[in-house]
């Protein structure tokens, strides 16, 4: 038992900086398009398994679903481009890839518009289930809720588990929270995202030696674990597109454990560099185009 499967949904990134914001009856022009953005791999799958590859030497399987089109082909083109494995990449004859339109504002704000084109009752193909059943580490993401639960049923006590938090009703229940909650042994959160955590943690007992980690941007991360906190300050990089950040920050703490880093201090700094080496590249760019 090796390596880690990581699950979720997948996206093809287009992102476009706009000269003011979107109001109706109003045209906002596009000021940039990226070429290395028109489209780019995203989703949170491909951003943790970059971001622990670059680190980490055993298998790192990115586990979801594309469509049967153009866009599919392209998706898979760009995992094998930077050398992720696609065995976990399920295509749904007749779906659509998921695409995301990221719109920024000169305030910096975000408009993120999601299209997932895939049907209703996705689910791990017999691969898929191979592939978590032989990792050392599962990583859940936001995803279909029928994978959660399939997730859930199947992780033995002997695997890790790692969540992402996303507090959506769309992509999670109460109930699958609750269950997270007592079974993550990593957990990842934001601020807003932790007064959501801390109540399902109040009805929910956690699993013995679990792991907190509460992003907060530009400042750095808290590490919580066995009643102890520990700040990780970060080198904050101004860039227009920050996209993919949290996640990547994610793979770089997961890669950091998996090679058998324990000080949390250490650990936050192997999640800050991969942020920051992405954060990097973005500036540079930007500075090109």
């Amino acid at each position: 038992m090796t390596g880690i499967a990581i699950s979720g949904y997948a996206s093809l990134d287009h992102v476009i900086v706009l000269d003011g914001d979107v109001r109706p009856g109003r045209t906002t022009t596009i000021l940039s398009r990226p070429e290395s953005a028109w489209p780019r791999l995203g989703g949170g799958p491909a951003y943790v398994a970059q971001a622990i590859a670059k680190d980490y030497q055993g298998p790192v399987h990115p586990v979801s679903w594309i469509g049967t089109d153009a866009p599919g082909e392209v998706y898979l083109g760009q995992l094998a481009d930077i050398g992720i494995s696609r065995d976990g990449m399920a295509k749904v004859e007749g779906a659509r890839t998921p695409i995301s339109v990221l719109a920024y504002e000169p305030t910096g704000d975000c408009a993120c518009l999601y299209h997932p084109g895939l049907p209703d009752g996705i689910g791990l193909t017999e691969q898929q289930k191979t592939l978590v059943a032989s990792a050392e580490w599962v990583c859940i993401a936001i995803g279909p809720k029928i994978v959660t639960d399939q997730i859930l049923d199947m992780i033995r006590p002997d695997q890790k588990l790692a969540w992402i938090v996303k507090d959506d009703p769309r992509a999670i229940t109460p109930e699958q929270t609750a269950r997270l909650v007592s079974r993550a042994d990593l957990i990842f959160c934001n601020g807003r995202e932790r007064s959501f955590l801390e109540s399902a943690r109040t009805t929910s007992h956690a699993r013995e030696g679990q792991t907190i980690v509460e992003t907060q941007g530009r400042r750095g991360a808290v590490f919580l674990c066995n009643g102890q906190s520990t700040f990780v300050a970060a080198e904050p990089v101004d860039v227009t597109d920050p996209t993919g950040a949290g996640d990547t920050f994610a793979g770089g703490v997961i890669a950091a454990i998996m090679k058998g880093e324990t000080e949390l201090e250490a650990i936050g700094r192997a999640g800050n560099a991969a942020a920051r080496a992405l954060l990097l590249n973005r500036k540079a760019e930007e500075t090109e185009s």
